[in-house]
């Protein structure tokens, strides 16, 4: 199973590059990179990019793109410290077993200055919610229900998992259902494209009800400093 890029400009993907470029410094830390859809997006800016990925076909992949490519689980990756000026965790954490710890060891290798984006799935989502009311609780490939989530997250629980690591989210973005890539070719494009702007409108007027991931930019909160 691969990830393939979506064109949306509100995709995780590109919501993600975005605000990873607006930061503009290196080098930048891509945990979880698959087969290194960041550094795609972010090709010609001059950043430096190392990545962690477990996968080895996606490691592989993924080298040509990257400074330096961990091929093994964040956990036991040996990782520099005090290097990275930003660190992403794009759909990463709810896969492991002590996220908590994970964004620690990260701010280990991270400057004092660095700032993390992070993102999770938000599973308060509508069609969510609708499942779980009619019993369901499906077993899929990616997505909301991906099988190799250990956690689920809302807005509220998301945000507490970042401040326990000592961190101190600064801004919060979220991203629409990847329509592009679960609408029926014969209902045509132009029935997609009311569909997506039906969705960002929904987003705006409840985004805990239809946003479908949640993107959190943090930074390292002092001792002391109380929370924003």
């Amino acid at each position: 199973m691969n990830y393939p890029l979506h064109r949306d400009r509100r995709s995780s993907h590109r919501t993600i590059a975005r605000l990873v470029a607006a930061l503009g410094v290196s080098p930048i830390l891509d945990v979880g990179a698959a087969e290194g859809s960041l550094a795609r997006l972010l090709r010609g800016r001059s950043l430096t990019l190392d990545a962690v990925e477990p996968d080895a076909d996606w490691a592989a992949a993924a080298a040509p793109l990257y400074r330096r490519v961990y091929a093994e689980a964040v956990e036991t990756a040996a990782l520099p410290a005090r290097t990275y000026r930003a660190v992403v965790c794009a759909d990463v954490l709810e896969h492991t077993a002590d996220p908590v710890g994970v964004l620690r060891q990260l701010r280990e290798a991270a400057t004092e200055d660095a700032r993390f984006v992070i993102s999770v799935p938000n599973v308060a989502h509508a069609a969510a919610r609708a499942l779980l009311l009619i019993g369901q609780f499906p077993q899929a490939e990616r997505g909301i229900f991906d099988r190799t989530h250990l956690h689920f997250y809302t807005r509220g629980t998301a945000l507490d998992m970042i401040r326990a690591a000592g961190l101190e989210p600064v801004a919060i973005e979220t991203t629409p259902v990847p329509l592009e890539h679960l609408w029926p070719s014969a209902l045509g494009g132009t029935l997609l494209e009311a569909a997506m702007r039906l969705q960002q409108l929904a987003i705006r007027l409840a985004p805990r009800l239809f946003s479908f991931q949640w993107i959190v930019v943090a930074e390292a909160r002092e001792p002391g400093r109380p929370r924003a």
